[in-house]
């Protein structure tokens, strides 16, 4: 009897733990409809979004303009590993915004890269000057 709900247990652990690490499918097609491709989740985090107006203008100049509708009010970050890497060989990462369960946007982020932050439909231009890797 102690061996059967040790296994129950475990086989329980194992599904509850599969279930926390699949893949959003939306977050899926909204990533690949730009042309990456998910490696993992790695974050998941809601709070009240409040940017300072100077990393606002930062994020408006690296193209990512969606942030400044949704100031003040409640969002949703997934943060993914990507497959694609840069030249030096560092994974890129996506961040996909969410607003009651509806994607609002996202942009990456380019490890070698200064200011780093790029916008997600940017990728032909990246393979283009050689900051990414084309696979």
């Amino acid at each position: 009897m102690k061996g059967r709900i040790i296994v129950m247990l475990v086989i329980g652990l194992f599904i509850s733990g599969c279930g926390s690490v699949r893949l959003n499918e939306e977050h899926d097609q909204y990533l690949s409809d730009k042309g990456w491709e998910i490696k993992e989740l790695t974050e998941e985090r809601t709070y009240l979004l409040d940017i300072p107006d100077e990393l606002l203008s930062n994020y408006e100049a690296s193209g990512i303009t969606f942030l400044n509708e949704y100031l003040g009010k409640e969002v949703t970050t997934y943060s993914y590993e990507l497959k694609d890497k840069d030249i030096e060989g560092e994974r890129l990462k996506a961040f996909v915004y969410e607003v009651e369960g509806e994607i609002i946007g996202g942009y990456g982020v380019l490890p070698s890269w200064t200011p780093g932050r790029f916008n997600l439909d940017d990728k032909e231009r990246l393979v283009n000057e050689e900051m990414i890797k084309s696979k």
